[in-house]
């Protein structure tokens, strides 16, 4: 079962749909239900929805999956511009995207101090930290890192699929290191072969990936570095990292 609404995203910006999956058997009884949330959530349940046509069909998974949660899938804004800035933690160099001033900390004070309120008051959900997630990928697989490293009281876990590292390197890394990372939380953080375009890229790729995993690690928190193997920057090769990712984050 999923239930759509339209809420404002942040003061002066447009409204935005967000899709809220229940799981079987939450209507009719009084349990209550962690929750994963989930930037460009136009992509989490639909094809025909997804902004390019393939999305990552979590209903499908979740519907077999054995552990019954909710997830709260945020639509992004459709402008590529847009979507940059309010899914950037970071003010970026002049050299990069014209030197980007990011809105990602306001996109994750409206998603902690307005949505997930929200979330938490109209449906039955368990909202302390330990039972709520957040994912995404590429933009939102780095707005997800942020959010586990600088909301760290309010998500416990996250899966960090092709982050858009390149943009921010340093300033994540930095970000990791001067967190409070709580020992109990989990990051699945992954990226592809094909991605990379030759070894030498792909070389580059992977040592970022695995030093900022164990700067994670440092803290005492749990890390899963993953090498998609032929894996592409692309809803289709992602789709096929959900199970993994959501064993990790929430069964291990």
């Amino acid at each position: 079962m999923i239930e759509r609404f339209a809420m404002r995203y942040t003061p002066g910006m447009d409204e935005r749909v967000v899709s809220v999956y229940l799981p079987g058997g939450y209507v009719g009884s009084e349990a209550r239900y962690p929750v994963m949330y989930m930037f460009d959530g136009q992509n989490a349940f639909d094809d025909e929805k997804a902004y390019y046509g393939q999305s990552w069909r979590l209903e499908e998974f979740l519907d077999g999956w054995e552990k019954p949660m909710m997830v709260v899938a945020v639509q992004s804004s459709a402008e590529r511009d847009r979507r940059l800035a309010e899914y950037c933690p970071f003010h970026l160099a002049p050299k990069i995207w014209d030197g980007l001033r990011g809105h990602g900390r306001e996109t994750m004070e409206w998603i902690t101090g307005e949505l997930k309120p929200y979330i938490d008051t109209v449906y039955r959900t368990i909202p302390r930290r330990e039972c709520t997630g957040v994912m995404g990928a590429s933009m939102g697989g780095l707005m997800s890192l942020y959010a586990a490293t600088a909301y760290g009281e309010v998500f416990s876990k996250a899966g960090c699929l092709s982050p858009a590292l390149q943009l921010c390197y340093p300033q994540m890394m930095r970000q990791i290191r001067e967190s409070d990372i709580s020992p109990d939380t989990r990051i699945y953080l992954s990226w592809g072969e094909c991605e990379a375009k030759d070894r030498k890229t792909l070389t580059h790729m992977t040592a970022r990936h695995l030093k900022l995993a164990n700067a994670v690690i440092a803290h005492g928190a749990r890390a899963y570095p993953f090498l998609q193997e032929e894996g592409r920057h692309c809803e289709q090769d992602w789709r096929r990292l959900v199970p993994d990712c959501m064993r990790f984050l929430w069964m291990e």
